[in-house]
This record gives C-alpha cells, sequence and structure tokens, in this order.
C-alpha cells in the first residue's frame, strides 16, 4: 500500500476536538500523526474521551489512504494505456 504524505481532517469533527482539553488534543494530534505516518497505534485507555475520538478518526485516516491508494491505482492503469491522446496540430491553410 502506498502511502500519501499526509491526510486530512474535516470540520465535522471540531465538536469532538472541542470537548477535550487543549493536554488531550495534543496528545490525541501527536498519537494521530504517529499513526498516519507509521502506523503505530496509541493506548488510551487511561482516558475514554481520546480513545473515542482517536478510534473515530483513526477511521476517517484508513479512509483516506485506500482513496489515495485507489487514486493512484487508476492513474497507474491511465498511464499504462498512454494516457490522454495527443490533439493534433491544425495546419493553416
Amino acid at each position: 500500500m502506498k502511502k500519501p504524505k499526509g491526510f486530512f481532517t474535516y470540520f465535522h469533527l471540531c465538536t469532538v476536538i472541542e470537548k477535550l482539553s487543549d493536554a488531550q488534543a495534543g496528545r490525541l494530534y501527536k498519537a494521530l500523526m504517529r499513526y498516519g505516518d507509521t502506523g503505530e497505534m496509541t493506548d488510551f485507555s487511561d482516558d475514554l474521551a481520546c480513545d473515542m475520538a482517536y478510534t473515530l478518526m483513526r477511521g476517517e485516516i484508513d479512509v483516506n489512504f485506500e482513496r489515495y491508494n485507489e487514486i493512484c491505482e487508476r492513474r497507474s492503469e491511465a498511464g499504462k494505456k498512454g494516457g490522454r491522446p495527443k490533439k493534433q496540430e491544425e495546419k493553416p491553410n
């Protein structure tokens, strides 16, 4: 699986993040960055709110990565077919 350079954070998740303290949000953000970059999972068993947010947002990262790989595959297949044909130049009369 090819890995993108980053991931999207959607505005609808603001309601979840706003429920966390700044310390919790920072811990969550670092964990999500680590997960996106290396796949390393973080154990939030000591913090139910962070655990719920992490589980939700980790799912979003997974979906983003799947979409990225689908697009890469489609583009690769199109490239193997030669891509779009070049335009024919019109010759002046």
